[in-house]
């Protein structure tokens, strides 16, 4: 199967020069496949996209544009390659497609888009929305509009927002803020604070004092002291007691929050073995049954290298798909 996709990528490649631009973009229709080069191959290969191809890209960035096909986008993982765009944007899906859309290993960086709420909504009603090993990056907000969404091992440092009858899963994540409904979190890092409601959060480490209110159902949550609202959880000290009783006889040295952690949202060894979410697992993102992991796992067009011209006068390219 592999021979047979770089054969079809080959048989692509031999339109031209523009090979030697490392940014690659291969469109799969089918069978068929087509190779675009440069900073414009997101955009040509969105251009001639169908609702259930697959667009992948390598590592680079690449200029980006209205996503209105319910496609899957393919990257060589997050911080490798980068999707922006030099004006304001979204992601538009109609209900009519019966396609879901799929972003995968990649970086998609707001700072370019120009608008300060990023949207990824269905235009006539819910559409299904995957994102898996992404990280997505300087925008004041993400807005998820009539949208059933799946969130796995991904980065997404601003707040979020579920708007319109949306229904947001997150699994293994690192997120920013969760404002509105409707979400269900799993094995989490949630950065800001939690103001949701009718929704479901368990196993997960929440860095802000967040209040909650009887419409959630929680379990095994790691928080501060000063939260409430999250029931069968941890509220952990932020500061030992400023006043302790000078007559107790062999006081408890209260564990700190800032004690709890190393670096990359790592629990220490200690806490490791303490905090246990519903099934025996650490809590936070290195537990659960799909323990953190950005790297992707699909056949990723690594490289390409122009080799000549052949005896029969086509451009010779050799690719590497890892």
């Amino acid at each position: 199967m592999k021979r047979l996709y770089l054969s079809l990528i080959a048989i692509a490649l031999g339109l031209g020069a523009m090979a030697q631009d490392s940014r690659v973009a291969t469109l799969q229709h089918g069978t068929n496949f087509r190779a675009y080069y440069g900073s414009d191959a997101f955009i040509s290969a969105h251009t001639d996209a169908a609702d259930g191809d697959v667009i992948t890209l390598t590592a680079g960035e690449f200029k980006g544009c209205d996503i209105t096909k319910a496609v899957t986008i393919r990257g060589e993982g997050m911080n490798k390659t980068v999707l922006s765009k030099d004006n304001s944007g979204s992601i538009n899906l109609s209900s009519e497609s019966t396609s879901l859309l799929s972003l995968e290993g990649l970086t998609i960086d707001y700072s370019y888009w120009g608008s300060d709420s990023f949207y990824i909504k269905g235009t006539n009603g819910s559409v299904t929305v995957i994102i898996s090993n992404c990280a997505m990056i300087n925008s004041d907000e993400i807005r998820f509009q009539k949208c059933s969404v799946i969130i796995m091992d991904s980065d997404i440092k601003c707040p979020i927002y579920g708007e319109e009858n949306s229904s947001i899963t997150c699994i293994n994540s690192r997120l920013g803020s969760l404002n509105s409904m409707t979400y269900d979190v799993n094995n989490c890092v949630i950065t800001g604070k939690v103001n949701v409601t009718n929704s479901i959060i368990k196993n997960s480490i929440i860095y802000e004092v967040s209040t909650l209110d009887n419409t959630n159902t929680t379990s095994n949550c790691l928080l501060k002291d000063g939260s409430s609202g999250f029931a069968n959880s941890w509220y952990v000290k932020t500061e030992p007691d400023p006043n302790p009783d000078p007559w107790a006889e062999d006081p408890e040295t209260p564990v700190l929050w800032d004690e709890l952690f190393g670096e990359d949202y790592h629990l220490t060894d200690a806490a490791a073995s303490t905090y246990l979410g519903t099934d025996g697992t650490q809590v936070g993102i290195y537990g659960g049954a799909y323990p953190w992991n950005e790297t992707p796992d699909y056949p990723l067009v690594k490289n390409l290298e122009v080799k000549g011209i052949n005896e029969n006068g086509k451009l010779q390219v050799k690719i590497n798909v890892e």
